[in-house]
């Protein structure tokens, strides 16, 4: 069967099409309301390598269930995100606004607006969050985390700890995009099962506590 190239899962692959965009100095001078939307699911195992369709039913099983449900238990991005994000922007003199709903990236409608040039978009449509939660800007986060495996065929060749995260700052008045910055970290694993998994928990920690490390700087 002839291979398919997997760069690494569908959700990274679009991690690798987001632009980056770093905060002009002036930024801060703005008195805006801010909403800051969260997504952060549950952990999971992503892959990298050549897998054809057969390698990819073979190894879809649930080897890793139980450490990325430990993984879960022990590591809670959307908590720690939301408090550093929170603080940042309010120590910068920034109105904030924490929205609770849940964002389906399969469901949500994609930006389809004018754009301008010189200007970068967001891949979806945030306009009804403006007068929904009467905010000026949206600060929306997303973030992976769990395994990267890497394939060859159907033999793995190498496993991570892993966490991505993709972070802008929408306009809402045209929804351009004011930040954008994707990023990822990795730690490798050898002995990930040893001691009820702790080395692939400490693993996902020190890759996520590096991200965080971060963002920090990104709101300086």
């Amino acid at each position: 069967m002839k291979k398919i190239l997997l760069l690494l899962t569908i959700s990274i692959i679009s991690m690798s099409c987001v632009p980056k965009i770093a905060l002009t100095a002036d930024y801060w001078q703005k008195p805006t309301k801010v909403g800051i939307l969260l997504n952060a699911g549950e952990p999971t195992k992503f892959r990298e390598g050549s897998q054809g369709l057969l390698d990819l039913a073979v190894t879809s099983g649930d080897k890793y269930k139980e450490a990325l449900d430990l993984i879960g238990k022990n590591v809670q991005p959307k908590e720690e995100l939301t408090v550093l994000y929170t603080d940042a922007l309010k120590t910068k003199g920034k109105e904030v606004v924490l929205i609770t709903e849940k964002f389906d990236p399969k469901t949500a409608t994609k930006f389809k607006g004018e754009k301008a040039d010189g200007k970068k978009y967001p891949t979806y449509d945030f306009s009804s969050y403006k007068n929904k939660y009467g905010i000026d800007e949206l600060l929306f986060v997303n973030v992976n985390y769990g395994f990267m495996i890497s394939y060859y065929g159907m033999i793995e060749t190498g496993k991570a700890a892993y966490t991505g995260i993709t972070t802008q700052i929408i306009d809402l008045n045209d929804q351009h995009l004011i930040l954008s910055n994707p990023n990822a970290k990795q730690e490798i694993l050898k002995k990930w099962k040893d001691n009820n998994y702790e080395n692939s928990i400490n693993g996902v920690r020190t890759a996520f506590d590096k991200l965080k490390e971060d963002e920090k700087t990104i709101f300086k």
